[in-house]
């Protein structure tokens, strides 16, 4: 008998909500045809080729983050206090480092992208959040060299409770087979995690918002603004740091440690 496989970590298309699947009259169809429009123009083809291409190069860029993250994984995990008190380092995008979904409620999304008055903000999943994560005795394992292996991928069901996982060793670089653990821990513990990270992102530019206010009142009061705007006090944090900067920044500072015993 053939066995049959199922992807349960992507959700089913749902047909009727593709763009090409518009239903039109016999009527309606012929009058387009004569006006020679398309559904899909020339111009959306276009946009929607190099939004794929774009997609596939991310793709492979994803990929190298998450070799680099894993190869050196040891040294992060060594710097893990470190990086959770240097905001430039906690908060670098590692959404792409763990994967997750099952039956019912589709894939995890460790990536966000919101729409806000036209404007993208998308909030990842942050390296702080992952280390933290990785404290919680659910998405860490036994290593057969004794040391402890990280959960960095799961898949399952929310009915049955059944999950497979697997699981990386730092210090080994092995990878291990995880099953018998329940799939809602695993799912639900970082779908609440990732929804906390939204609630900082959102209370951080508020409260950013509310500095420029105060900042742009004072300076009202002071007579420094001809044509006074709140928004030209509104900052972000600053130059944002990347996964290859702080590997070579962490890897130089243990260099010069060693080269000073």
């Amino acid at each position: 008998m053939a066995t049959i496989f199922i992807d349960d970590s992507k959700p089913f298309p749902v047909i009727s909500n593709q763009p090409d699947n518009r239903h039109e009259s016999t009527q309606e169809f012929f009058k387009r045809q004569a006006a020679g429009l398309k559904l899909i123009s020339d111009e959306m083809e276009q946009e929607n080729w190099e939004q794929e291409e774009l997609r596939k190069f991310q793709e492979k860029s994803f990929e190298r983050k998450k070799k680099l993250l894993f190869d050196n994984l040891d040294l992060i995990m060594r710097h893990r206090d470190e990086i959770l008190a240097t905001p430039c380092y906690a908060n670098i995008d590692v959404h792409y480092a763990i994967k997750g979904g099952g039956l019912y409620v589709g894939p995890l999304l460790t990536s966000r992208a919101l729409n806000i008055a036209g404007s993208i903000v998308r909030v990842n999943l942050r390296l702080a959040t992952l280390l933290r994560v990785w404290e919680t005795d659910q998405f860490r394992v036994d290593c057969k060299c004794g040391c402890t292996a990280l959960i960095r991928s799961f898949t399952g069901s929310p009915l049955s409770g059944s999950s497979r996982a697997t699981a990386y060793c730092p210090e080994c670089k092995q990878e291990t087979r995880v099953g018998n653990r329940s799939f809602g821990n695993y799912y639900w513990h970082l779908q609440k995690t990732l929804s906390e990270d939204v609630e900082a992102v959102a209370r951080n530019f508020i409260a950013k918002w509310t500095l420029a206010e105060t900042e742009h009142e004072k300076k009202v009061a002071e007579g420094k603004y001809k044509d006074p705007k709140p928004g030209d006090e509104f900052h972000g944090d600053g130059t944002p740091c990347n996964l290859e900067t702080m590997i070579n920044e962490l890897r130089l500072k243990e260099f010069e440690e060693s080269s000073t015993n």
